[in-house]
């Protein structure tokens, strides 16, 4: 087709049913689903941070509630169609002031 597309996040290896934790205290935004990344959660982590994490299954928070750091929110689904090759795997995107940042800067 001759299209390409910057991915704004990265995928990270995991197991379908793998917990995911948040990344910190953060307040939950939005959660949800489209196409691409499947089930989705978006926390804000404040100072015009937020996180995206797709590919989710059992979603345990709801949009308006706090989560604490290390919380359980979710698990790992299976791959949607656009993730295939890339195997299970859980969908992470960070931003700052709504512009895609490289996550791999901030995590330990």
């Amino acid at each position: 087709l001759d299209q390409f597309k910057c991915n704004p996040g990265i995928v990270i290896q995991a197991e379908v049913s793998d917990p995911v934790a948040a990344p910190a205290n953060a307040k939950v935004l939005e959660v949800g689903s489209n196409e691409e990344i499947g089930n989705f959660v978006v926390l804000d982590l404040g100072n015009e941070y937020t996180v995206l994490y797709g590919q989710l299954k059992d979603i345990r928070v709801k949009e308006g509630t706090m989560v604490n750091a290390g919380e359980v929110i979710a698990k790992v689904a299976e791959p949607t169609s656009y993730y295939t090759l890339e195997g299970t795997n859980l969908y992470f995107q960070m931003e700052k002031d709504k512009k895609s940042v490289d996550p791999l800067k901030y995590l330990e």
